[in-house]
C-alpha cells in the first residue's frame, strides 16, 4: 500500500474516531474530568484531520498539474468556478423519464456526458429495476439551467444511490459553478430525506464536494482523420504487437443483435476468469436495440470461432468501449491487440474525434495499455455523499472481504456464473 493511501486510511479512521467521541458529548458533564479527556483529545483528532486534509490537498493539486499537461480536455470542458449564475433558481427533484426537456438539454449542452442521455437511465431500469431520479434546476422562466441524475439501490448489500451506474461518468450536467454546487449540495439533502446509506456522484469535476475519490482517470485518445495518419501515431513497437495476430489469420465482424450470442460467450467466460460476477444477456440486448443509443458490437474470430469482444457505443464525435473482452487462450495470438486495432479503424470510419478507452487506476497496468495507444488521462473525481463519521463500503476487488469470494467464483462453471451472476451483479453499480 502506498503512502497515499494510508494517509486516506488514517482520515477515514480519524473522521469516525471524532464522531464517536462527538456522541459522547451528549452524555458526559461538562466538568467531569472524563469530559475534558475527551475534549483535549478530540482536539488533537481535529488538529490531525486539518494536517491530514491539507497534505492530501496538496498532494491532489500535484497530481492534477501533471495530468493537466497531457489533458484531453477538448472533448470534456472544464467547469469554470468563475462563471455563476448569480440570479434566482429553483431545485426540484422528478423521475428522469417524467423530465420532458432533459434530453433536448443534454443533446445540446457541452457539459453532458456520455451517460447523461436519458436512454441509458431507462435502459437500466428495464433490465435491472433500478430507478433513476433526476434533480433539476430551473430559472424564474421554467427553463433549465442544470440537472443530476442517480439510480437509487435498495438490496441486501444496503440503501444507496449513484451517478450514474454500470457506467464511467454521471454527476451534473450544467455550465454554472453555484449551481453545480447547489445540485450537489441538494443530492446531499436527498440523501437524508431518502434514508440512503451514501450517494456516490461519478464526476469529471474537482471543487464539488470533500475528499473526492482520484484513484481513477478515463483515457482518451484523439483520432486522425485516416487510419494510415493512426498507424503513423502509433509507432512500430505497438504495429508490431498488433501485426503478431496476421499470422493466425483473424478476422472480425461487426453488428448488433445477430452477435450478441457470440458476445456473450466471449464475456461470460472472461467474466469468469476475472472471478466477476456477470451480467444478464438481455442488458446488453436492451441497449443494442435501443434507438436513442447507437451501440455495436464488433467480434475477433481466429478458425472461426469467437475470441474477443468489444460493445462499442458512438455519441456522435466520441466513441466508448465500456465493456471488452478476450478469452485467455487467444492471448496466444495476440487477439486483444488486433482486437483494439479494428476497433479504432471503425470509430475513424464512423467519423469520430475522440476514443474513450474507458477508466483505469492511475499507473495500473490497464492505464499504461491503454496510454501506449497514444491516450491520455483525463482525471475523475468521485464524490461519496456520507453521515458524519461514516465509511462507504468498498463494493470492488480492492476489499479484502471480496478476495474469498473472486477465488472461489473463479472456479465455478461458466454455465453456472451466468445463471447466478445477473441477480449478484445487477446490485453491484
Amino acid at each position: 500500500m502506498n503512502a497515499p493511501s494510508l494517509q486516506h486510511s488514517e482520515l477515514k479512521a480519524l473522521k469516525i474516531e471524532k464522531g464517536i467521541i462527538s456522541g459522547k458529548f451528549k452524555i458526559l458533564q461538562k466538568d467531569s474530568t472524563e469530559y475534558q479527556q475527551q475534549l483535549s483529545l478530540m482536539k488533537e483528532i481535529s488538529q490531525r484531520i486539518k494536517a491530514l486534509e491539507s497534505a492530501l490537498k496538496e498532494e491532489l493539486e500535484h497530481k492534477n498539474s501533471c495530468i493537466q499537461k497531457t489533458q484531453a480536455a477538448p472533448v470534456f470542458p472544464p467547469l469554470d468556478r468563475e462563471n455563476n449564475w448569480n440570479r434566482p433558481f429553483s431545485l426540484s427533484a422528478h423521475l428522469i423519464q417524467d423530465v420532458d426537456d432533459w434530453n433536448d438539454f443534454v443533446k445540446h449542452n457541452a457539459y453532458a456526458l456520455p451517460s447523461h442521455n436519458p436512454a441509458w437511465a431507462l435502459a437500466i431500469e428495464k433490465s435491472f429495476g433500478h430507478k433513476t431520479q433526476l434533480i433539476c434546476a430551473r430559472n424564474k422562466e421554467g427553463q433549465l439551467l442544470g440537472g443530476i441524475p442517480f439510480t437509487v439501490f435498495d438490496s441486501l448489500l444496503g440503501k444507496f444511490a449513484v451517478s450514474m451506474p454500470y457506467l464511467n461518468y454521471g454527476g451534473m450536467v450544467c455550465e454554472y459553478f453555484d449551481i453545480s454546487v447547489a445540485l450537489m449540495n441538494r443530492l446531499s439533502e436527498l440523501r437524508t430525506e431518502l434514508a440512503l446509506d451514501y450517494v456516490e456522484v461519478r464526476s469529471i469535476h474537482p471543487d464539488l464536494g470533500e475528499d473526492p475519490s482520484t484513484k481513477k482517470a478515463s483515457m482518451i485518445l484523439r483520432l486522425p482523420e485516416t487510419n494510415e495518419s493512426l498507424d503513423k501515431a502509433l509507432g512500430s513497437k505497438v504495429r508490431a504487437q498488433y501485426k503478431k495476430a496476421d499470422e493466425h489469420s483473424p478476422e472480425y465482424k461487426i453488428g448488433k443483435v445477430e452477435l450478441l450470442k457470440d458476445f456473450y460467450s466471449v464475456f461470460s467466460h472472461n467474466m469468469r476468469d476475472l472471478g466477476t460476477p456477470v451480467y444478464a444477456v438481455n442488458w446488453f440486448r436492451n441497449l443494442l436495440v435501443d434507438v436513442n443509443l447507437n451501440a455495436s458490437i464488433l467480434i475477433v474470430y481466429v478458425k472461426q470461432k469467437p475470441v474477443a469482444c468489444a460493445f462499442l457505443v458512438n455519441h456522435g464525435k466520441l466513441m466508448e468501449i465500456p465493456w471488452a473482452s478476450t478469452i485467455k487462450s487467444a492471448n496466444k495470438y495476440n487477439a486483444n491487440m488486433w482486437m483494439y486495432r479494428q476497433v479504432l479503424s471503425f470509430a475513424i470510419s464512423q467519423g469520430c474525434q475522440y476514443f474513450d478507452f474507458g477508466r483505469s487506476t492511475i499507473d495500473a497496468g490497464t492505464f499504461k495499455f491503454k496510454k501506449q495507444w497514444g491516450a491520455e488521462p483525463c482525471q475523475n473525481y468521485w464524490y461519496t455523499l456520507l453521515p458524519a463519521g461514516v465509511v462507504k463500503p468498498e463494493l470492488n476487488p480492492d476489499n479484502p472481504k471480496l478476495k474469498l469470494f473472486i477465488f472461489l467464483w473463479k472456479l465455478m462453471p461458466v454455465w453456472l456464473t451466468k445463471i447466478i451472476g445477473p441477480s449478484i451483479i445487477k446490485n453491484i453499480p
